[in-house]
C-alpha cells in the first residue's frame, strides 16, 4: 500500500532515525507472506571455528535475520542490531526438576578438552542472496511453539525490535550453541560462548562465512548491511555484548547492555559466598535451562548423552571450586580482565533495585570501558530486573522525560550511520531519584571524590547466630525485620538522623573485626537444606568435596531508617524480584509508524521505616577477598575466636538519604532468601572495629554509628 510517509532510505532528523518504513509482523505462521512482507525475514547458520561436539564438522549458530524490505531490495545499507540471547530458541522449563532427577545419576566422563577439536572449514557447491532465502523461508523456521516450555513460543521477542525495524535498522538475534537449530554445547561464561556471538558480528561486517542450510552447502552473504554492529539486550543477553566486545571484533560499533553481566563468578558469588538464588547456584542449571537443543529430534541417542555428560561435568568442575574464585573455571567469563581489547562505546543500562544481576556489575562494566579509553554513559533507573522499555509487557518508563528507544536510537544512529548527532555528549550518568522518581540528575563522572566515614561509637563485642526461629525471620520478612530492630542474627550500627540531603554514589566498603564464635567445623556445621535445592547443587561448599572450610556467610545490609515511615521504591516479592508499575498514560510510549503504542508507567511505591539500599555477602573463610573477584580464591580454616579483618564491598548504588533520615548497617549472618546451605554458627564482631567508606557526591562530615 503506498503511502507518503513511507521511504525507501532511512530518514535522520532532529539526531534521529525516523518510523518511515513499513512493517509486516512475523508472527502470523501460516498467513505471513514472504513475497509481499514488508520486512525480509529468514534464518541463516554461521560457521564457527569450533567443533565442541567432536562430529568433525566445524559448529553452526543458527541466526534469525529481519530486515527493511527496502534493503533486502538494494536501495541502501542498513546498519543491525544484534541480540545474542540464549534463551530465545527455546528454554527447558524443568530445570528445578531435572537437577534433581540427574543429581544422583551417573555420566560417561567428560573431557572438556574434547571441546576443542579441530575440522576444516565446509566447502560450500553454491550461493544465494538473502532474497531468495527470503522468499523460500517459512516462518516455522522462527516462530513456533517451544518444545522445551509449556505454553511459550520460539523467539517470543520477535516484537522487541520493531522500533529498529521501520526506522531502517536490521534486527538479528541468535541464541548461539547449545541452541535447537545451532550445534555445540551451551557453556555457560566460556569462550566458545562468547566466540558463537562473535562469529555472527563477523558475518555482519563480511569476515564469516554463513550458511542458507543446516548442510552447510549454500552460502549467503548479509549483502544488505553496511557492516555496522550494535549489540543491545538485558540480562543474559546484555551480557553477551561485554564478552563480544572484549574481543575487539572489528564491526562491533557500540553495546547498549541492560542489566548485563562483567563478571560471572561475582553474579553467582560475593567475597567468597553464595549471592544467587539457591536452585540455580550450578552453571550447569543455567546450561541446561538454555539447552533447547535436547528438543532437536534429528539428534541420536548418543548426542543427546554428550550434551548430558558435559552439563554434568560442569556441575563436576564448579563443585571443586566451592564458593571461591577459581581462575580456570571462572577465568574466561571474568570479562573485565580482557578489558584492554574493547575498541567501541557503551551505553549502560541497570536498575538500581536489580536483585538479580547486581548493581556491582554496572559498575564493573563501567570501570572497565574508562580502563580502555573508551566513550562510555550510563542510565539507572530505580527498576528492578527490567528494561526501561518492556514491549513484552506493553508498557515503559520514561528516561528524563524521553522515551528509551528514542535514546537508543539517538546513540546507535550516531554510531553506525555516522549521523553527527552529539549522542556521545550526553552526561556520563543520568539517574533516577529516589526520592522522586519523576527527576533524573546528572554527573559528569561516576567517581566522585568525595568520602563520608561512619566510625563506630560503641565499645564491646556483639555476637550473631544463625537461629532463623528465635529470630523470628523467613525469606518472606528478612528485610522487614533486618531493616528494624536488632535481633540474634542482627546486629544494627544506627547514624544519628542526618540535617541535610546526603547523596551516596559508587561503592560503599566496610570494614570490620570478627572471629568464629561457635559452631562445629568437623562436622561442617551441621548443613541443612532449607531451600529444597538438588543434592547435586547442595554439594557445593562442602568440605567433604572442596577438602576446606567454605562458606560461614555473613550478609551486610545499608538501610535507609527513620522513625515515620516514607515512600520508597523497593522490591515487593520474596525473591526481590519485582517492584510493581502503575499506568500514568495509555498508550504514552510511542513507538511510530504502523506499530502500537505501549504504556507509560511508574514504579508503586511502598510505606515503610526502612529502606534496604544496598547489600553484601562475604565469607568469613575469604578475609582476602575483596572487590576484585578474583582476590576470593584463597579461603582460611576457621579458628574459634580467632579475629579477621574483613573489607566487604556492598553493591553499587546511587541513592539519597533525605534530611531527618538515617543510615543503618545491619551485620547479619545467612540471609534466608540466598540461603542454600544453612548452617549452625556464631560469629562475634568487635563493636569498635565497624567503620564504612561511603562515596558520596559532595564533601559530607563524618559520622558515628552506634550499636542498637
Amino acid at each position: 500500500m503506498e503511502n507518503k510517509h513511507y521511504s525507501k532510505v532511512p530518514v535522520f532528523e532532529n539526531g534521529l532515525a525516523q518510523p518511515v518504513f513499513p512493517f509486516t509482523d512475523g508472527k502470523t505462521g501460516e498467513k505471513y507472506d514472504p513475497a509481499t512482507s514488508d520486512i525480509v525475514r529468514y534464518c541463516v547458520y554461521v560457521e564457527s571455528d569450533y567443533d565442541m561436539d567432536g562430529d568433525g564438522k566445524r559448529d553452526l549458530v543458527k541466526v534469525f535475520v529481519q530486515v527493511p524490505r527496502s534493503a533486502v531490495e538494494g536501495n541502501y545499507k542498513a546498519a543491525t542490531l544484534f541480540e545474542a540471547r540464549p534463551y530465545c530458541a527455546g528454554v527447558q522449563e524443568d530445570g528445578y526438576d531435572h537437577m534433581k532427577e540427574v543429581a544422583e545419576k551417573e555420566y560417561r566422563k567428560f573431557d572438556l578438552a574434547d571441546l576443542d577439536h579441530e575440522a576444516a572449514p565446509r566447502v560450500p557447491s553454491g550461493s544465494a542472496s538473502a532474497m531468495d532465502l527470503a522468499l523460500k523461508a517459512d516462518p516455522s523456521d522462527w516462530y513456533y511453539k517451544d518444545k522445551g516450555s509449556t505454553n511459550s513460543m520460539v523467539y517470543e521477542n520477535i516484537d522487541s525490535f520493531n522500533y529498529y525495524l521501520v526506522r531502517g535498522f536490521a534486527v538479528i538475534v541468535s541464541a548461539g550453541f547449545g541452541a535447537l537449530g545451532s550445534d555445540g554445547f551451551n557453556y555457560v561464561g566460556s569462550e566458545y560462548e562468547r566466540d558463537a556471538f562473535k562469529s555472527v558480528v563477523e558475518w555482519i561486517h563480511g569476515d564469516r562465512v554463513a550458511y542458507a542450510d543446516r548442510e552447510g552447502t549454500i552460502t549467503t552473504k548479509a549483502d544488505w548491511a553496511n557492516g555496522n554492529v550494535a549489540m543491545t539486550g538485558r540480562s543474559y543477553a546484555g551480557t553477551m555484548p561485554f564478552a563480544v566486545a572484549t574481543t575487539g571484533v572489528e564491526g562491533l560499533k557500540t553495546i547498549v547492555p541492560v542489566a548485563g553481566i562483567a563478571d560471572w563468578y561475582s553474579q553467582q558469588n560475593m567475597q567468597g559466598a553464595q549471592r544467587y538464588w539457591p536452585k540455580e547456584m550450578l552453571n550447569s542449571f543455567l546450561a541446561y535451562y538454555c539447552s533447547s537443543r535436547y528438543n532437536d529430534s534429528t539428534l541420536s541417542e548418543k548426542q543427546l548423552d554428550d550434551i548430558a555428560a558435559f552439563h554434568h561435568e560442569l556441575s563436576l568442575q564448579q563443585l571443586k571450586c566451592g564458593f571461591d574464585y577459581d581462575e580456570k573455571f571462572w577465568g574466561s567469563g571474568n570479562y573485565r580482565l580482557n578489558a584492554d581489547k574493547i575498541k567501541c562505546p557503551a551505553l549502560i543500562v541497570q536498575g538500581l533495585n536489580d536483585e538479580n544481576v547486581s548493581t556491582k556489575q554496572f559498575e564493573m562494566m563501567l570501570k572497565s570501558f574508562q580502563k580502555a579509553g573508551q566513550t562510555v554513559k550510563a542510565i539507572l533507573h530505580q527498576g528492578p530486573h527490567i528494561t526501561p522499555t518492556m514491549p513484552n509487557k506493553g508498557y515503559g518508563i520514561l528516561i528524563d522525560g524521553k522515551f528509551y528507544d528514542d535514546i537508543v536510537n539517538e546513540w546507535i544512529t550516531h554510531y553506525l550511520y555516522g549521523v553527527e548527532n552529539q549522542a556521545e555528549d550526553m552526561p556520563a550518568v543520568l539517574v533516577q531519584t529516589n526520592h522522586d522518581q519523576r527527576k533524573w540528575e546528572t554527573s559528569d563522572s561516576w567517581d566522585t571524590g568525595h568520602s563520608m566515614k561512619l566510625t563506630s561509637g560503641s565499645t564491646g563485642t556483639a555476637v550473631i547466630d544463625t537461629d532463623w526461629e528465635a529470630a523470628g525471620i523467613s525469606a518472606k520478612n528478612f528485610d522487614d525485620v533486618m531493616g528494624t530492630t536488632s535481633t540474634n542474627m542482627g546486629q544494627r550500627y544506627v547514624t544519628r538522623p542526618f540535617e541535610k540531603a546526603v547523596t551516596i554514589q559508587g561503592t560503599v566498603c566496610l570494614h570490620l573485626k570478627a572471629a568464629l564464635k561457635d559452631g562445629d567445623a568437623e562436622a561442617d556445621f551441621h548443613p541443612e537444606n532449607r531451600n529444597d535445592v538438588d543434592t547435586l547443587t547442595m554439594k557445593l561448599g562442602a568440605s567433604r568435596i572442596s577438602g576446606r572450610m567454605d562458606d560461614v556467610e555473613i550478609a551486610v545490609l545499608l538501610c535507609d531508617v527513620c522513625d515515620t515511615e516514607f515512600d520508597s521504591i523497593q522490591t515487593t516479592d520474596p525473591e526481590r524480584n519485582i517492584i510493581p508499575v502503575t499506568t500514568v498514560k495509555e498508550g504514552g510510549i510511542i513507538n511510530g509508524g504502523d506499530l502500537p503504542a505501549f504504556d507509560e508507567a511508574e514504579f508503586t511505591t511502598v510505606h515503610k521505616k526502612y529502606r534496604v539500599i544496598t547489600r553484601a555477602f562475604a565469607d568469613l573463610c575469604n578475609p582476602e577477598a575483596g572487590y576484585e573477584p578474583e582476590t576470593a580464591a584463597n579461603s582460611i580454616e576457621l579458628k574459634k575466636d580467632e579475629y579477621h579483618d574483613y573489607h566487604i564491598y556492598l553493591n553499587a548504588t546511587r541513592y539519597t538519604v533525605e534530611p531527618g533520615h538515617s543510615l543503618a548497617i545491619v551485620i547479619a549472618t545467612e540471609d534466608p532468601v540466598n540461603c542454600m546451605i544453612h548452617k549452625t554458627y556464631s560469629v562475634e564482631i568487635d563493636n569498635s572495629s565497624v567503620h564504612a567508606d561511603v562515596p558520596v557526591t559532595t564533601e559530607e562530615n563524618d559520622y558515628t554509628i552506634n550499636a542498637q
